[in-house]
């Protein structure tokens, strides 16, 4: 499997994990404040594969 794919899937597994997490453990505390840490690794995770994918000025408008 391609390594960006890899990455896409890892993150995002680890993303429903850290909000399951997030959602059960009490708020303020340890756990929940791991959560959020993991919530935003594993958003990074898969922005990075994304990223990792794209032509340069995959984006722009009007450029040909």
């Amino acid at each position: 499997m391609e390594r960006f794919v890899r990455m896409i899937v890892a993150g995002g597994v680890v993303l429903v994990g850290a909000l399951w997490l997030v959602t059960l453990v009490e708020y303020g505390s340890a756990p929940w404040w791991g959560g959020v840490g993991l919530a935003l690794l594993g958003t990074g995770a898969v922005f990075a594969g994304i990223g990792r994918e794209l032509e340069s000025g995959a984006f722009a408008v009007g450029e040909e």
